[in-house]
């Protein structure tokens, strides 16, 4: 009986150290899909507004460059044509900026125009002298409003740090964009109604 226990025992202690470690092991892997699932849950905890506003911003910028490099090659006025240029410059640079703090974070921006924001690219394709400037103008001064309003909100609406700071930084280029808009579009405006006049 005494040998037959003494066999028990020894049973007992392998599979206790068989089963150990590997316990161990699984409990340690639980840990750490835990720990990976609450840092993918952080990621994705990303504020909607914080989201709404990169995805807004992203499409917006790249409208304005898009546009803008229309200006350049089919604006009679030229002062239309450097305003274009100032456009693909600066929103150029700001969707860089926007960009590298999205990435940073994790947060996806659109990488081509959403069907809207092309057919008015394809539209504008197809104008040429006086009435794409008249035409550009006034979508430049609509945008812009829309800009300015928009990153106002951000400043204090934003959550993530980064993003408020980068709508702080870019509000007064945009206020400066408009303010300039609103004066080309009003001159040029102006000088074809006189023109018009005329005939």
């Amino acid at each position: 009986m005494k040998k037959y226990n003494h066999y028990l025992f020894i049973a007992a202690a392998m599979f206790a150290v068989s089963c150990g470690p590997s316990d161990a092991k699984k409990e340690e892997a639980q840990k750490n899909a835990l720990a990976d699932t609450t840092k993918t849950t952080d990621i994705l905890q990303v504020d909607t507004k914080d989201a709404a506003f990169v995805n807004n911003a992203t499409l917006g910028g790249m409208l304005e460059v898009q546009m803008g490099t229309l200006a350049q090659r089919n604006a009679l006025n030229q002062q239309v044509k450097e305003f274009g240029e100032m456009m693909v410059k600066d929103h150029q640079k700001a969707d860089g900026e926007l960009k590298s703090i999205a990435n940073g974070k994790k947060l996806g921006v659109p990488q081509s125009l959403g069907k809207e924001f092309q057919d008015r690219v394809d539209s504008m394709a197809l104008k040429t002298s006086v009435a794409f400037d008249l035409k550009y103008m006034d979508i430049m001064v609509a945008a812009h409003k829309k800009d300015v309003a928009d990153f106002e909100k951000a400043t204090t609406e934003l959550k993530d740090p980064d993003l408020k700071a980068f709508a702080v930084k870019t509000l007064p280029t945009l206020k400066m964009h408009l303010s300039a808009a609103e004066k080309l579009d009003n001159e040029i405006n102006k000088k074809n109604a006189a023109n018009n006049s005329k005939m």
